[in-house]
């Protein structure tokens, strides 16, 4: 998979890396996950990783540079970013009791949902109007 790095601590070896799969931020702990240990990761940095979910958190194994600094203001545009104004991402639509709210689209890789927009259904004795 690849992933760039949006975090990186070289003292602690410690990175955070989104994937191209757009699920969970894969965490890098150690230069044991290095394939290359000539050089520690740093923000911007085009990666090739494996990566592995052990409870809740991700990590990435095999970490390979490919490109560095391939996002260099990365990091400075995430942190920047406003969310989109005007789209809502919940809608209230009027449902009985037994509606259930589905996820609208699945990950290409994973056929894992992942919420796009959800309808929120809820008794029509609660909807004004």
């Amino acid at each position: 998979m690849i992933g760039v790095v949006v975090w990186s601590n070289l003292s602690r070896e410690k990175a955070i890396i989104w994937c191209e799969d757009q699920a969970t931020l894969a965490y890098l702990q150690g230069y044991e996950n290095l394939v290359d240990t000539g050089k520690w990761p740093e923000p911007g940095d085009l990666v090739e990783l494996e990566t592995k979910t052990v409870g809740n958190l991700r990590h990435a194994l095999q970490v390979s540079m490919l490109s560095e600094q391939a996002c260099p203001d990365l990091p400075k545009a995430l942190s920047q970013q406003d969310a989109p104004a005007g789209t809502p991402h919940l809608r209230v639509v009027q449902g009985g009791v037994d509606d259930h709210a589905q996820p609208v689209a699945t990950s290409r890789r994973s056929n894992r949902p992942y919420i796009d927009t959800m309808d929120i259904c809820v008794p029509r004795s609660n909807i004004g109007g």
